[in-house]
């Protein structure tokens, strides 16, 4: 679980992502930033940069952590 204003890297941000849930700034390895919303029970596959005969480790995605997100706990009768 990532906590608020807490920072990963990642080569694959939906798989550091799956089971996560609140609000996160995701910054590609060329810079481009995207504002990605975790839902429960909601995910995507993956996202990665196609990179042929390049060390992945190099493109890496920053995650940060900038909200939280709070869903009432579902009740059983």
């Amino acid at each position: 679980m990532i906590n608020l204003n807490e920072t990963l890297l990642a080569i694959d941000p939906a798989e550091a992502l799956r089971d996560e849930v609140g609000k996160f700034e995701v910054t590609s390895p060329s810079g481009e930033k995207f504002s990605v919303i975790c839902r429960p029970g909601s995910s995507i596959t993956n996202i990665r940069l196609e990179t042929k005969g390049v060390n992945p480790q190099v493109h890496q995605w920053r995650i940060r952590k900038v909200g939280e997100m709070n869903y009432p706990q579902e009740t059983t009768v």
